[in-house]
C-alpha cells in the first residue's frame, strides 16, 4: 500500500506540464490591465474607475490616503472622497494641539480668519492645517459626516513652530500661581526666539528644538507643583515634539521611530473614545506616502499605516490603502520660518525616491477634454500581486504596501492661509 507522502509526491507528479508554463505578465503589461480612469468632475467621481473605488471605500472601515504635500488637487480628491465615506473622523499629520483648534472652527463663519490671525501671532504653528486647501478640507468633511460627534484628529508631534501656542494653551488651563510662573518665563524665552528667527527663517533655533533641559524642568517642576492634568498633557507633547525634533537634527534614526510610535499612541487614544461612541466608527487618514503603507516603509519602520492594517485584522473589518500622486507639475516648498511657501517645478520621475513609478507614469491615461474635469488613473495593485510578475523592491513595496493608486496628470501648490 503506497503511503501518503507517496502517494502525494506521484500526484505532484502528476501536475500537467502546461500548468508549469503559465504566461507570467510583465509589469508594463499588468499595468495596462490594472488601471482604469476615474473622472472627477464638480467634484464627484465618475468612470469605471470610479466603480472601483468606491466599491473598496464602502467595503472598509479605514481609508488611508497617502499623498505628496501641499497641492490643491489632493485634497479636490480627498474632498470627494469624504463625500463618498461620510466619516466618523478625520486622521491628519498634524499635532493633537493643532488639530483640536481646528476641530473647534469647523462649522464656524470666521474660521479662515481665526486661523489668519493665529498664524500671524504664531507662524507655522501647525503642519498642513494652515494651507487653505487642506483647512477647506477638514471642514468639507466634517460637513460630509453623518456624525454630529465628527472629529478632527492630529496624531502627529506639533510643529516645530508650535511652542507659542502650546504655552499660550497651558496659561489658558488657568494653573496655580507657581505653574503660571514657570509658564511665563518659558513664553518670554519663546517670544526672543521667535523674534530672532524671522529675520533668518532658520526654524531650527526656535524655542521647541533649543529649550534646555533646565527650561524643561522648570516647567515640569511649576506644573507638578499647582498644574492640572490639561497642563500636563500639553507639556508631554510638548516634551515629546522637542526631543523627536532634535533626534532628527542630529541625524538619529529614533527620531523616525519615536515619530511612528507617536502616531500610533495618538491614534490610539483618540480611537478608543470613538468606539465608546460607535463600534463602527469609520476613519479618514491623509498623510505623507511613507506613512500609511502597510509594512516597513522607506524609512525602515513599521508605521502608522501597517498598524492600522493589523488593528483592522484583529477586529474582523477591512482597511484601504490608497496612493495618490502626481507625474509632474509644481511643488509648495517649507521656504523658512515665517516666510511663504516657495514654488519648486518637478518631473516625479526626475526624483531618485520615485524613479520606480516610471511605468505606471508610462501607462497615464490621456486627458478627455469633453468630460470637462480632471481624468485620473486608477492603478489596481491588488492585480499585481501572487502573480509571479517580476517586481523591482520598489514596486514590490508599493503593490503590497498599498491596494489602489491613483495617478494625476499635474499637480498645483496651494497656499498658506493669510
Amino acid at each position: 500500500m503506497a503511503s501518503p507522502r507517496s502517494v502525494l509526491a506521484l500526484a505532484l507528479v502528476a501536475i500537467p506540464l502546461a500548468a508549469q508554463t503559465v504566461h507570467k505578465p510583465t509589469l508594463d503589461e499588468a499595468l495596462q490591465q490594472a488601471r482604469t480612469p476615474i473622472y472627477l468632475v464638480d467634484g464627484k467621481f465618475s468612470g469605471a474607475g470610479a466603480d472601483v473605488f468606491t466599491q473598496a471605500v464602502a467595503q472598509s472601515k479605514f481609508v488611508l490616503l497617502g499623498e505628496d504635500h501641499l497641492t490643491r488637487e489632493i485634497p479636490e480628491f480627498a474632498s470627494a472622497l469624504c463625500d463618498a465615506m461620510h466619516p466618523d473622523a478625520y486622521a491628519v499629520e498634524a499635532g493633537p494641539e493643532a488639530a483640536g483648534f481646528v476641530n473647534g472652527l469647523l462649522k464656524s463663519p470666521d474660521r479662515i480668519a481665526r486661523m489668519a490671525a493665529r498664524s500671524k501671532a504664531h507662524a507655522n504653528n501647525m503642519a498642513f492645517l494652515d494651507v487653505r486647501e487642506e483647512n477647506d478640507l477638514a471642514a468639507h468633511c466634517a460637513a460630509a459626516s453623518r456624525n454630529q460627534h465628527f472629529q478632527l484628529w492630529g496624531l502627529d508631534q506639533e510643529f516645530i513652530g508650535s511652542a507659542g501656542t502650546l504655552l499660550d494653551a497651558m496659561m489658558s488651563t488657568q494653573p496655580g500661581p507657581l505653574a503660571r510662573a514657570a509658564i511665563a518665563a518659558a513664553q518670554a524665552k519663546e517670544a526672543d526666539a521667535d523674534q530672532a528667527v524671522r529675520s533668518s527663517g532658520n526654524p531650527g533655533w526656535l524655542f521647541l528644538p533649543t529649550s534646555t533641559d533646565a527650561d524643561v524642568k522648570a516647567l515640569e517642576d511649576g506644573i507638578k507643583a499647582d498644574g492640572n492634568a490639561a497642563a500636563q498633557r500639553l507639556l508631554r507633547e510638548f516634551t515629546v515634539s522637542r526631543r523627536i525634533y532634535q533626534l532628527n537634527a542630529e541625524g538619529s534614526p529614533d527620531s523616525n521611530r519615536m515619530r511612528a510610535e507617536l502616531l500610533k499612541q495618538h491614534f490610539l487614544e483618540d480611537y478608543s473614545q470613538a468606539k465608546l461612541q460607535s463600534a463602527d466608527a469609520r476613519v479618514l487618514f491623509k498623510f505623507g506616502d511613507d506613512h500609511l503603507g502597510k509594512g516597513f516603509n522607506v524609512l525602515h519602520q513599521r508605521d502608522l499605516g501597517n498598524f492600522v492594517a493589523e488593528l483592522a485584522d484583529g477586529e474582523g473589518a477591512r482597511s484601504l490603502h490608497v496612493l495618490v500622486l502626481g507625474a509632474r507639475g509644481t511643488h509648495a516648498m517649507f521656504a523658512g520660518y515665517a516666510k511663504p511657501l516657495g514654488h519648486q517645478p518637478f518631473v516625479m520621475t526626475d526624483d531618485p525616491e520615485y524613479k520606480w513609478i516610471a511605468p505606471a507614469v508610462a501607462d497615464l491615461l490621456e486627458q478627455q477634454a469633453n468630460k470637462g474635469g480632471k481624468t485620473l488613473t486608477l492603478f489596481d495593485l491588488r492585480t499585481l500581486r501572487f502573480r509571479g510578475i517580476e517586481l523591482s523592491p520598489e514596486w514590490e513595496r508599493i503593490a503590497y504596501g498599498y491596494d489602489l493608486f491613483v495617478l494625476m496628470p499635474e499637480l498645483t501648490p496651494g497656499a498658506f492661509i493669510e
